[in-house]
């Protein structure tokens, strides 16, 4: 739901796939810290790992979003990506440093769900682990994939464009069926 979303939103089948891969980066953040940790994965780390997505795509969004203004203002795809990804290192890094923050009481504490409930920390662990991955690993590689889908953009529109030149003309007026 979250791809369709953002593929309606961003006009664009392809920029939601470069945001979409600061997800696989979190999950690799979470199975780090978890093994860093000695943590096991129970189903409060995947509640965590939910909403981990929902903080991961946000600041996909946001760079995303913001090269794309860039690039409608006139910059070129190169300027836009490094003026893009410039402006938008502080609110990312401040949202994933407030998160990850927010996110240690509880990773450290053993508090549990209504007393005997499973207890919040491998969710909390999860957040983190993947907030502080995904938001590294994403500020140096979204530009570099929204650069490569949009290569693949441009060659794929060009072979379209190319194909309807060469195609041939459908004969105007009544067509002569064969054969009768």
């Amino acid at each position: 739901m979250i791809y369709v979303v953002m593929a309606a939103v961003f006009e664009s089948l392809l920029f939601p796939v470069a945001i979409m891969s600061s997800i696989v980066f979190s999950i690799f953040g979470v199975f780090w810290l978890f093994w860093a940790t000695g943590t096991v994965f129970t189903i409060m780390a995947f509640i965590g790992i939910l909403v981990l997505m929902g903080v991961v795509v946000n600041n996909g969004i946001v760079m995303v979003e913001h090269i794309n203004i860039l690039r409608r203002s006139g910059l070129d795809r190169t300027s836009a990506l490094v003026q893009g990804s410039r402006d938008r290192l502080r609110p990312i890094l401040m949202t994933m440093g407030t998160a990850i923050l927010g996110m240690v009481p509880i990773a450290l504490s053993s508090t549990q769900m209504a007393g005997d409930g499973p207890p919040y920390y491998p969710m909390a662990r999860a957040i983190a682990g993947g907030l502080a991955f995904s938001t590294l690993v994403s500020l140096l590689f979204l530009p570099t994939i929204y650069a490569i889908l949009d290569d693949i953009s441009a060659f794929v529109s060009a072979k379209f464009s190319r194909a309807r030149e060469l195609a041939p003309m459908a004969p105007r007026g009544d067509a002569v069926v064969q054969g009768e």
